[in-house]
């Protein structure tokens, strides 16, 4: 008969117990708190039922803008939101948008009295949507216009960085790349019988 000794019955314990917990680790799912937090803030925040009638408006005339829409929509009832669907470069409108009414009734029957409405040589589109098919984007952000859209925005954060103030590296890097375009129209003129020099021009070191 075999007698094991105290240590090798100690070390197989160890081992016995330490294999356990790997076990354990591996078949318990990893809890994401993120998710756990997000799914708490999702059930405590409640979505709010649509109670307002929104309708959908298609072949705008040119010149029948927001303003415009609001004026003559609200002989119908309250007018509460409109938006005109519009270009992203240039801002000017696609040709439809979207009114929103406070009464949900009011909504059905001005989309039931413009379909087909003629106006300005057009004829209008009108369609009410449910309140379940209803959903953020449709305001989204600020309404633009043709003198507030993408394309504005960038080219005025152009200039803004352009007019910011200059490093002694970023100047020198600057000037040798126009005075290559300089001499790039220099040689072009040249082709075509025209002598002069652009290098000459006055540059402004940074302040």
């Amino acid at each position: 008969m075999k007698v094991k000794k105290s240590g090798e019955k100690s070390k197989s314990t160890v081992l016995k117990t330490v294999s356990r917990i790997i076990i354990k680790k591996k078949n318990k799912p990893i809890k994401n708190n993120d998710e756990e937090e997000l799914v708490e803030k999702t059930e405590e925040t409640e979505v709010k039922p649509y109670t307002r009638g929104l309708i959908y408006i298609g072949h705008l005339p040119h010149g029948f803008f927001e303003e415009e829409m609001r004026d003559y929509f609200s002989q119908f009832g309250i007018v509460t939101r409109v938006r005109i669907a519009r270009s992203k470069k240039t801002g000017k409108s696609k040709g439809y948008g979207y009114i929103e009414f406070q009464d949900p009734a009011v909504a059905e029957v001005t989309a039931k009295t413009m379909n087909g409405y003629y106006m300005c040589g057009r004829n209008l589109k009108a369609r009410y949507i449910p309140s379940e098919n209803v959903h953020k984007g449709f305001f989204s952000g600020k309404a633009w216009s043709e003198t507030f859209h993408p394309k504005i925005n960038h080219r005025v954060k152009a200039l803004k960085k352009q007019d910011l103030p200059q490093s002694e590296e970023k100047y020198k890097k600057n000037m040798k790349r126009k005075m290559g375009q300089l001499s790039a129209i220099e040689e072009k003129l040249k082709k075509a019988g025209v002598k002069i020099s652009l290098k000459n021009v006055v540059v402004h070191k940074p302040l």
